[in-house]
């Protein structure tokens, strides 16, 4: 059943009951993504009602995981203890560990203490993780064969387990549960009854630690098309997998970080944020902005006697810092986006430098070129034609250039490339672009005043 307003509005007035039996049965059919959106529509009384509902249900866990962390933490902060410690007793232990991870570390070790030992002991496993590290993401719950079984044994085991769980890939264990290889399932059904699984397993397996960067296994995973890799432990012993869905969220959340890095923000400002919260985040960015804006003006005050002859350089000069500063951004976009997606393994930096700088050089010439004939059509100024047409060209070879150098020099220095990158090349555009613009067009009036 798909959630839609009439069924909204039917629960949130059943919640008023509380458990009641038409409450369950209706959230019972719905999806964990549809019950996780209800929780926008509801105050905080209703969603304390849902999350009782839900637990009756079973399906707390699956449901909160869905929800954004920022709304997730916000919510967690608002319940009792008595409902925090039902909602970690009941979720799995990779679950159990984000949730106490959102909560402060009163919170989270009173919760611990309560919980069972095996339990406790595996859930602050993950957190004693890195944050955006494989061993925080992957699946402890994981099927595998032990390689002292015949294949007949584990075609047995593998229909007894298909019935109750997802299975990616048949992984293969011995007996202390060291990975030692992956069989197919065709090899498996295929071979003779009788044949042992250790001469059908590949021993070349690409796994991860829990140490593991996520971004790294999400590059690994996208490099080889599987749909999971395996986490293995000291002495390769294997702990869990990390699922392409995981994946697919690390690759979402980096692309909502790259495109906020570009616009100044902080990957937590929200359609959903606060306002107070929204103002904090966007302030210092705007200030940044301002300062360099003063300097690019600052740059033009530089010229103002050869504006006060040449005042139709005024009205033009804009076109200079726009062109080039678009030039920058398409530049930076493909470089950033390489290196964010591993292309540099496929061509050396020298080369990327040189073509963006072959593409920039050709694009401030055919731009300069078009533009210099509308000048000079539009105002009948040979000079300022010439003028815009060289600084066109110079200032999209140099937004070129900086779009290229600048990411692959902030990554050198292991910084973000999509954090700074955007700042500075857009300052090094404008400032470039209006001295050389103003600058052509001083000297062009020199020369002429001297001949």
């Amino acid at each position: 059943m798909k959630l839609n307003p009439s069924n909204t509005s039917i629960i949130k007035r059943l919640l008023v009951g509380r458990k009641s039996r038409p409450l369950l049965s209706l959230l019972s059919r719905l999806e964990p993504a549809d019950l996780a959106s209800l929780f926008s529509s509801l105050d905080q009384r209703e969603s304390k009602a849902l999350i009782d509902a839900l637990l009756a249900i079973d399906k707390v866990s699956e449901t909160l995981i869905l929800l954004p962390e920022q709304r997730l933490e916000k919510l967690l902060t608002s319940l009792s203890m008595n409902h925090l410690q039902s909602i970690v007793a009941y979720s799995s232990d990779e679950d159990a560990a984000h949730f106490l991870s959102l909560l402060d570390l009163g919170e989270r070790n009173e919760l611990l203490a309560q919980l069972e030992a095996p339990k406790r002991a595996r859930v602050q496993l993950f957190l004693d993780y890195p944050e955006d590290s494989a061993g925080r993401i992957m699946e402890t719950q994981i099927f595998s064969l032990n390689v002292n079984l015949t294949a007949a044994q584990g075609l047995d085991e593998l229909r007894s387990a298909a019935q109750k769980e997802s299975i990616y890939y048949i992984y293969c264990t011995n007996d202390d549960d060291q990975l030692v290889g992956v069989v197919s399932l065709r090899g498996l059904a295929t071979a003779p009854s009788t044949q042992p699984i250790a001469e059908l397993i590949k021993r070349d397996i690409v796994s991860v630690t829990p140490q593991t960067p996520a971004d790294h296994v999400a590059r690994l995973v996208s490099h080889y098309d599987f749909i999971a890799v395996p986490v293995v432990g000291e002495n390769n012993r294997l702990l869990g997998i990390v699922t392409v869905d995981d994946v697919l969220d690390i690759i979402q959340q980096e692309a909502t970080a790259d495109i906020y890095a570009r616009a100044g923000l902080q990957e937590d400002d929200r359609v959903y944020t606060p306002a107070l919260m929204s103002i904090r985040n966007r302030i210092p960015w705007m200030i940044l902005n301002l300062g360099l804006a003063a300097i690019a003006s600052s740059v033009i005050s530089l010229f103002e006697e050869t504006m006060s002859q040449l005042i139709i350089l005024a009205s033009l000069k804009n076109i200079v810092a726009g062109m080039g500063g678009n030039t920058a951004i398409q530049t930076l976009t493909v470089v950033t986006r390489g290196l964010a997606t591993g292309d540099f393994r496929f061509v050396s930096t020298s080369k990327v430098i040189i073509k963006e700088c072959l593409v920039g050089m050709s694009i401030g010439l055919t731009t300069g070129i078009c533009a210099g004939l509308l000048t000079y059509f539009w105002k009948g100024s040979m000079l300022v034609s010439l003028v815009i047409v060289i600084s066109l060209f110079l200032n999209s070879l140099v937004a070129s250039l900086a779009g290229a150098v600048v990411p692959v020099i902030l990554r050198k220095f292991q910084w973000d490339p999509a954090v700074g990158s955007g700042v500075l090349v857009t300052m090094i555009t404008d400032i470039f672009g209006f001295c050389s613009f103003l600058g052509i067009a001083t000297f062009g009036l020199y020369l002429i005043g001297n001949s």
